[in-house]
């Protein structure tokens, strides 16, 4: 007899973890909400930044703060002022990210009603209801990308020198990030280069049709010297990335990006089949597409 068939069965149901059914994977979890383009940014290419938000009356009408990451990679804390901050970043994560950040935000604002301040954590295996359900979509703040994560602290707090040596060697580590103006969801990062990062909303088929209507004309680009690159899908929505010329701030890349959008707009409102040459260029852009989440 085999050692597995010797091993004593557990029969007592006293003694067998309760099942939990798994969490349901959702491809594009903020979907629908209004802060989608803000949410999948925060999670994927923003490294600080901060956004306030309001739960709905049903919820208590409670204002907290979407970060994009906590101490340790952390889902929640009550500040020492008691303010609610939730991450967006995090180190555990279901199927759907929703889920977790509308956990993190119930059992934070539980937490700060009982009067507990610090690092709020939860298991996200556990059900619980979704951002779409409790947060209020005329309640969000605008997006503030920040250089370093000092939204961690009380601001009427004065901070001690370890923290503040600490604040300063973070913010060496991050990457520079800043918003392109009056395009929504453009964001220009330095990196080995400069790049900008368009995160929207547009039904991805339509946006490779008009991407590619642009390649045909020679200006799908953000300005001379700049060049589409390709393009990652994350939380369910396409982002195409631009490098740029030599030493092109944000500042320098916003005129030609609002032109580059105008044409893009443009470009969606046709109805007509691609040619032949759009649809080769098509299949070339969505060739360099690559799935991070």
């Amino acid at each position: 007899m085999g050692k597995a068939s010797r091993r004593k069965k557990v029969t007592d149901p006293a003694k067998l973890k309760a099942y939990r059914a798994p969490i349901p994977f959702v491809a594009r979890p903020f979907e629908g909400m209004t802060k989608e383009v803000e949410l999948v940014a925060m999670r994927e290419i923003i490294p600080a930044a901060i956004m306030s938000a309001r739960t709905t009356p049903e919820h208590g009408g409670i204002e907290c703060d979407l970060v994009t990451l906590l101490p340790d990679g952390r889902a929640a804390m009550v500040r020492s002022d008691g303010r609610v901050l939730v991450a967006l970043q995090t180190r555990f994560n279901s199927g759907d990210l929703s889920h977790d950040v509308g956990a993190a935000v119930l059992a934070a604002i539980a937490a700060q009603k009982a009067g507990t301040e610090g690092i709020v954590d939860i298991d996200v295996r556990e059900p619980s209801e979704r951002l779409q359900d409790i947060l209020d979509p005329e309640g969000f703040g605008d997006l503030d990308i920040t250089d370093d994560f000092g939204f961690w602290f009380d601001p009427t707090e004065e901070i001690d020198a370890d923290t503040c040596r600490a604040l300063e060697e973070n913010r060496a580590d991050i990457i520079p990030t800043e918003a392109v103006a009056d395009v929504e969801g453009m964001y220009w990062c330095s990196m080995n280069r400069n790049f900008v990062r368009y995160v929207t909303d547009i039904d991805e088929s339509a946006l490779f049709n008009g991407l590619a209507r642009l390649g045909a004309q020679g200006t799908a680009n953000v300005g001379e010297g700049s060049r589409f690159v390709g393009a990652f899908r994350a939380l369910g929505i396409a982002i195409p990335v631009f490098e740029l010329g030599e030493g092109v701030s944000a500042a320098d890349v916003a005129p030609e990006a609002q032109a580059f959008a105008k044409r893009l707009d443009e470009a969606l409102a046709l109805t007509d089949p691609l040619s032949d040459d759009e649809r080769r260029i098509r299949a070339g852009m969505v060739s360099r597409q690559v799935t991070i989440r």
